[in-house]
């Protein structure tokens, strides 16, 4: 330890010996240099040479204004091209002052940072061309019912949709057209579901057959349902075959039964399959609801358990749990769920007041 220290020392020693050494080094040459100079005017003075201060032909603003002459009109760019290139990045807002096709985008109404969230998305949208890629879409999608207000929402969902011919595009709507859906409901289909367009015609006839054979639509039924809930043929028909399993062995509901659900609340075959079955286990175990009576209230499926459970058991505490409709004192199932708590206790004191005025006419 004792020689590492010497050591250090010794060379901070010799960098302070070197330094001083230095700096006499360079007083010297100042030394030196103002002597020569002094000699040189000295010359020139016994010459008789007098020297004149410069007289420049323009005044400074207007030189100033000459070199700036060749750098370019917009500063901003000017400082953009002195700047290194823009690394690889995620983030689409690096280069939205450098990408037509992105500031397009957004006045659409394009979310770009909902599609910045997959990075597959963000390539493909970054190296897209307005006038190649995004303009006869758009002019596609206009002419086939979409507005321009949905336009944005529409291509942050699929911006995929760039991908697709304009032909097969052409081909999927004349699809729907031949199995008699009407313009309007096009319209509806694609606009609600933009992911509807990317399917090719077969996958949409196979789901559409799945949905007609498993339940026994008819035509009118099939197109009432997708017209209803979009969503639903591109949902994954391997959840969907989950659900209807749970459905028929899990929770005991018959074809008919299924296919009455189907058609009133389809948005409930998207739900999970957990979520369901603990629905159901409180209306139907803890309520004491018939299957017969659920599907008649499809709704129940839409409230999260935990709240259906609490207004269940407010309600017995208030000696007010009467579901049948044939009984006083009734109480909706649909009210039950879709209402707020506010809503339902007014609901609560408008009942009693109607009873308590009908009981005074009567007697």
């Amino acid at each position: 330890m004792f020689r590492i220290l010497m050591k250090q020392c010794s060379n901070w020693r010799f960098l302070s010996t070197t330094i001083s050494r230095l700096n006499d080094a360079s007083k010297l040459d100042i030394i030196i240099n103002s002597k020569h100079e002094s000699q040189k005017i000295s010359d020139l003075s016994d010459e008789g040479v007098g020297l004149q201060p410069p007289v420049f032909a323009k005044p400074f603003a207007e030189l100033e204004m000459e070199e700036t002459k060749n750098m370019p009109s917009e500063i901003g760019e000017f400082v953009d091209s002195l700047g290194p290139p823009l690394p690889i990045t995620f983030n689409l807002a690096a280069y939205a002052n450098h990408s037509e096709s992105l500031q397009k985008l957004i006045h659409l109404g394009v979310d770009l940072s909902e599609i910045e969230k997959r990075p597959d998305r963000a390539k493909f949208v970054l190296n897209l061309d307005f006038e190649k890629n995004v303009k006869n879409h758009i002019q596609f999608l206009y002419d086939n019912g979409v507005s321009a207000d949905d336009m944005g929402r529409f291509f942050t969902k699929n911006p995929f949709i760039f991908k697709e011919r304009i032909e097969d595009l052409e081909v999927r709507i004349n699809y729907l057209k031949s199995k008699k859906f009407t313009s309007d409901a096009i319209a509806w289909i694609i606009t609600s579901n933009p992911y509807f367009l990317s399917l090719d015609t077969k996958q949409v006839d196979f789901r559409l057959g799945f949905f007609q054979k498993q339940f026994s639509l008819t035509g009118n039924e099939v197109r009432h349902l997708i017209t209803k809930c979009p969503k639903l043929v591109t949902y994954s028909i391997d959840k969907f075959r989950e659900k209807l399993f749970s459905m028929k062995e899990e929770l005991g509901f018959t074809s008919e039964e299924m296919k009455k659900l189907l058609l009133m609340k389809p948005k409930v075959w998207m739900l999970g399959r957990s979520q369901v079955k603990e629905r159901f286990d409180v209306v139907h175990n803890l309520m004491g609801i018939p299957h017969e009576t659920i599907i008649k209230f499809p709704e129940i499926f839409t409230r999260r358990a935990f709240i259906t459970k609490q207004r269940h058991l407010y309600l017995v505490h208030l000696n007010r749990a009467q579901y049948d409709p044939t009984q006083p004192l009734y109480v909706s199932l649909r009210d039950l769920v879709l209402l707020s708590d506010c809503s339902r206790k007014f609901s609560v004191v408008e009942n009693r007041l109607k009873i308590s005025l009908v009981a005074s006419l009567v007697v």
